[in-house]
């Protein structure tokens, strides 16, 4: 299954700091602008950019597009962070943490990473923040990189980002402004019932046992994204894998040389749905 998405969508009348030497982003330069603790509303705090218009978020897990408001503890998922503006402007800068607990009790709540060009994380005020390093463009196709949820038992975590849209003229005020936003997003309990996957479907492994691969094939598999997970009989994840189904049936190959012999299950999931098969490792 391709990676799912998790998509924060800013939309608003958004600015970037356009000082030159904020252009690396606030946070090198010891500015905490994401709204969670120790910060400032947004950058327009000191007059550096106008104040923003209505600012909405939307979260989704799947290229579908699906909004979601919960996540699964230790699930590793695509943040996507754009946005828009009413005075058509393509360059953007932000800001982007994510955090438990609330007030000045807010910690850092997984971790982020698989950065791409010209963005960076920063630990300032005992949080992760992650921002640009040059300024990025264009706003409307934002950036992305990875996040891994916490583990079981963090509870809520919220994610803040103020996301920023400029003319890129190196002077601050008009049309140049900033807004804030942050979600909520609950965790999935341990007890939440799964679905099963239609019943027509089948999920083989073959050899088992198996030395040094184990094939995985998926018959009668509606088209989608598949998320594939190994785990030990002490519910360690060992192994994914994302495979994308385009027909009815879809294979593929897991290596197995480093494991350990004995047995393992494989978990197949769609959308919330999810069969799973007992491997073993000779």
């Amino acid at each position: 299954m391709k990676k799912q998405i998790l998509l924060i969508t800013a939309i608003s009348a958004l600015a970037y700091v356009s000082l030159t030497s904020y252009q690396s982003g606030p946070a090198a330069n010891g500015q905490n602008r994401t709204g969670a603790k120790s910060s400032g509303t947004n950058c327009s705090t000191g007059g550096c950019h106008g104040s923003a218009a209505t600012t909405s978020v939307a979260i989704v897990v799947d290229s579908s597009g699906t909004p979601v408001t919960k996540y699964k503890p230790g699930k590793t998922y695509t943040i996507k962070i754009s946005g828009g503006n009413t005075a058509s402007l393509t360059k953007f800068g932000f800001q982007y943490t994510v955090v438990s607990g609330t007030g000045t009790a807010q910690v850092p709540a997984g971790t982020c990473g698989t950065f791409p060009t010209n963005v960076i994380n920063h630990t300032l005020s005992g949080l992760n923040i992650v921002e640009q390093t040059a300024t990025l463009s264009p706003l409307s196709a934002g950036t992305s990189f990875q996040w891994t949820a916490p583990a079981s038992g963090t509870g809520n975590v919220t994610m803040y980002c103020t996301l920023n849209a400029v003319d890129g003229n190196g002077n601050d005020g008009s049309p140049d402004a900033s807004a804030n936003t942050s979600v909520v997003l609950t965790e999935l309990p341990a007890t939440t019932a799964v679905a099963s996957l239609p019943a027509d479907m089948s999920i083989k492994a073959f050899p088992n046992p198996a030395v040094n691969n184990v094939n995985l094939q998926l018959n009668n598999a509606q088209a989608g994204n598949y998320n594939i997970e190994v785990f030990n009989l002490g519910g360690k994840v060992i192994a994914t894998e994302n495979i994308t189904v385009n027909g009815s049936g879809q294979s593929t190959s897991i290596n197995t040389a480093n494991w350990a012999s004995g047995t393992y299950m494989i978990s197949v999931e769609k959308d919330g749905a999810r069969n799973v098969i007992p491997v073993v490792k000779q």
